[in-house]
């Protein structure tokens, strides 16, 4: 029973925390993490959802390893985007602010010293956006520090920026965070057939008709990699909290 007890008290995910819950939480450390990213296309091995679940996979064992903290819902909204491509849904940047805006105004009410929104969906769009929403935000709340970028920036992996649109990096981080719902039998290295939607709404980005990996990624991809680059990632997260939470 101590043990089930112990589990209970510990859990840091927002929507499986009962009121006294978070209130122990955000005594603990005031530090709230926002996953974000879009419903998008990443071929066919990885779901729709994979920039957000990254990203979420990533703000847990960020979590983990701070020793606290609260991590929100996965949220899907975000800015273009491949948005031709099957099952991507983007969103205007007119939409988008105030949601995010106002988000950071209820995370400051609930008792939020920092805020931590890490998007696992990149691209100009959504980078600036989510760096300029977060820049207001703070410039108007001194009291709040916001951390926002891609989960990639300011890191390196072997050299490389860990980063790619369902490339290895994406795909070896899916894969260690959720074995069982990568599809490598359905991959194809070379595509035609994931441009289906004709003028779409927010389309900002020439999109090809067809779409080369340039590699294998059942070769090039790994666990083992995916592991390594989010124990370096969310090392980072860390560090970057940990300065902020002594301003």
């Amino acid at each position: 029973m101590n043990e089930i007890h112990n589990e209970i008290r510990n859990e840091i995910r927002y929507e499986y925390m009962y009121p006294a819950d978070l209130t122990r939480a955000v005594q603990k450390l005031p530090v709230f993490f926002v996953p974000t990213g879009l419903l998008e296309w990443h071929g066919n091995h990885l779901p729709l959802g994979q920039d957000t679940l990254k990203a979420y996979g990533i703000c847990i064992e960020a979590a983990r390893k701070l020793g606290g903290g609260v991590v929100l819902p996965p949220q899907y909204f975000g800015r273009p985007g491949y948005s031709t491509y099957a099952g991507t849904l983007t969103y205007s940047e007119e939409a988008l602010y105030p949601l995010f805006y106002e988000m950071m105004g209820q995370l400051k009410k609930v008792g939020a010293k920092v805020i931590v929104i890490i998007t696992g969906h990149y691209g100009n769009c959504q980078v600036d956006f989510i760096k300029k929403v977060s820049g207001d935000f703070a410039k108007a709340n001194l009291d709040v520090h916001v951390i926002a970028k891609p989960e990639y920036e300011g890191v390196e992996v072997d050299g490389q920026r860990p980063a790619d649109h369902a490339g290895k990096w994406e795909s070896s981080m899916f894969w260690a965070m959720y074995p069982d719902k990568i599809r490598w039998e359905t991959y194809d290295t070379k595509m035609n057939d994931m441009k289906i939607y004709e003028n779409a709404p927010l389309d900002y980005y020439k999109e090809s008709a067809e779409w080369d990996f340039g590699e294998d990624l059942r070769e090039t991809s790994s666990i083992a990699l995916g592991k390594k680059a989010i124990d370096i990632i969310t090392d980072a997260i860390v560090d970057e909290i940990k300065s902020g939470l002594a301003r």
